[in-house]
């Protein structure tokens, strides 16, 4: 019971990292906010959950302050931030000169923008109580690793976005770190979620030999899973990383 009773808002939550987040979080006791713009999905995982949940598109600063407008309202406070909330889109642009400038400002907005206003919206209530614990998302393309061919996406602005991801991490960190409030990132490498998730449909799809040349890069072997990131996730919401705030987790399986 690692998160007994604090307040965790967790966006994108409803399938893939995010669900698994959620999965985590409810099993160590939080109270749970779920976001997502899917709202079949998200009320599914919700009232498994006994979450309250928004559907919102968390690319507008209503949607991020209607987020944790939800979370004050049905708890009273809010203590824990995932920004999850992301995606490459389903346009796949992998030379420069596919990606268009409603490409570019689509995928940023998914990725950077959307974390930008969650942490905006909720760091006022967090400072009110001298606590909160911001985690992000990043992504292993933020760092160069893999390359970008077949990738089932954008891959240019995604990788831009994940790596200011990074960047808007490292320096929120320091501007709220006296407030007791840590922000950190989880910087997850190629990953496979449930089946019907949009990477493992593109994964599926794909030759024998394609496949295998995805999985070689990375050194353990094979892809990561969903509750693998979350527990990095959980780690850095909790009390064990009290003194852990601006850095960026890989878990990338030595990618």
């Amino acid at each position: 019971m690692r998160l007994k009773d604090r307040v965790a808002l967790v966006t994108g939550a409803a399938q893939g990292i995010g669900l698994a987040t959620a999965e985590r979080f409810a099993a160590e006791g939080a109270k749970l906010v779920l976001v997502d713009v899917n709202g079949e999905k998200l009320r599914a995982a919700a009232g498994k959950l006994k979450a309250a949940a928004v559907e919102a598109d968390l690319g507008s600063a209503a949607g991020a302050q209607a987020a944790v407008a939800k979370a004050i309202e049905a708890h009273g406070a809010l203590d824990i931030l995932v920004n999850n909330a992301g995606g490459s889109g389903r346009t796949t642009a992998t030379e420069i000169e596919a990606v268009t400038d409603e490409i570019w400002d689509q995928v940023i907005g998914l990725n950077l923008r959307s974390t930008f206003l969650c942490c905006r919206a909720a760091i006022p209530h967090m400072k009110a109580r001298g606590y909160g614990r911001i985690v992000n998302i990043s992504s292993g393309i933020a760092r160069g690793v893999g390359r970008p061919t077949g990738t089932a996406g954008a891959v240019l602005p995604y990788a831009a976005a994940k790596a200011g991801v990074l960047g808007l991490t490292f320096t929120l960190a320091k501007m709220v770190a006296a407030s007791n409030i840590t922000v950190n990132a989880v910087v997850p490498g190629f990953v496979l979620t449930e089946p019907g998730a949009r990477v493992r449909d593109w994964f599926e799809g794909l030759s024998a030999e394609a496949r295998g040349a995805l999985i070689s890069r990375t050194s353990m072997g094979r892809a990561g899973q969903a509750g693998e990131i979350a527990s990095t996730i959980l780690f850095l919401a909790s009390e064990e990383a009290s003194f852990v705030s601006g850095a960026a987790l890989d878990v990338t399986g030595a990618a």
